[in-house]
């Protein structure tokens, strides 16, 4: 008991260790966002609403039934269907090797992208594209893409895990989360359910908030 005791305790002060960077990732992501948010709705608005509608209606112009399930397969890696196993297997594996705080610095990585990608979206209210009728449009807000967020944060936080705790090559476990990354954001908007801006700042969002997360993981973790 006094070991399960110290255990918890240690990962408590991990935490605590970590709110720091957690706070960095926030503030520094609210305030990328918010910039490029001001720029394209005071200056780039008339240019950039028919450049998105064209480029969705594009993606429109492409779709087929076999192209429309893999879409949907694709978009499905970024969903908490997928995530929270992953993230239990994985840092139950952690955890067994004597890992704990990688363990919950990805739980932390994917719950934090939620919340941060929650505050942003309710802070913007940016309207979902609505170009076409669809059953699968999300009725929450828009901008930004909270795929695209977790995908580039989860997944590259999880190569990252795989490579300095079970020796995978990095340019596997990089290649691996990049073109899961690319392909979420894509499906995204061949789904017709976000814009081009909304998916390249969840792009964005989600890399500053993985920086903070691997930056915390190297200091409290010693990856």
């Amino acid at each position: 008991m006094a070991v399960v005791s110290t255990r918890l305790y240690w990962l408590f002060q991990s935490f605590l260790a970590f709110v720091p960077y957690l706070l960095v990732g926030l503030v520094a992501g609210a305030l990328v966002l918010t910039l490029g948010a001001l720029f394209a709705r005071f200056l780039l608005v008339d240019w950039l609403r028919p450049f998105e509608e064209a480029c969705l209606l594009r993606f429109k112009d492409w779709a087929n039934p076999t192209l429309d399930r893999v879409m949907a397969a694709i978009t499905w890696l970024a969903q908490g269907e997928v995530t929270i196993p992953l993230v239990m297997v994985v840092g139950g594996i952690l955890a067994y090797r004597d890992e704990a705080i990688a363990a919950l610095v990805l739980a932390i990585g994917l719950g934090g992208s939620w919340l941060l990608n929650g505050i942003f979206k309710s802070f913007f209210k940016r309207e979902r594209p609505e170009l076409w009728a669809s059953s699968k449009r999300p009725m929450d807000y828009s901008f930004p893409s909270g795929h695209s967020m977790s995908a580039i944060s989860f997944y590259g936080l999880l190569a990252a895990s795989f490579t300095a705790f079970f020796s995978v090559p990095l340019g596997i476990t990089a290649t691996v989360a990049m073109v899961v990354t690319l392909g979420v954001g894509f499906s995204r908007m061949y789904l017709g359910v976000h814009w081009p801006t909304d998916v390249l700042s969840g792009w964005v969002a989600g890399g500053i908030w993985l920086g903070a997360c691997l930056q915390g993981l190297a200091q409290i973790g010693g990856i």
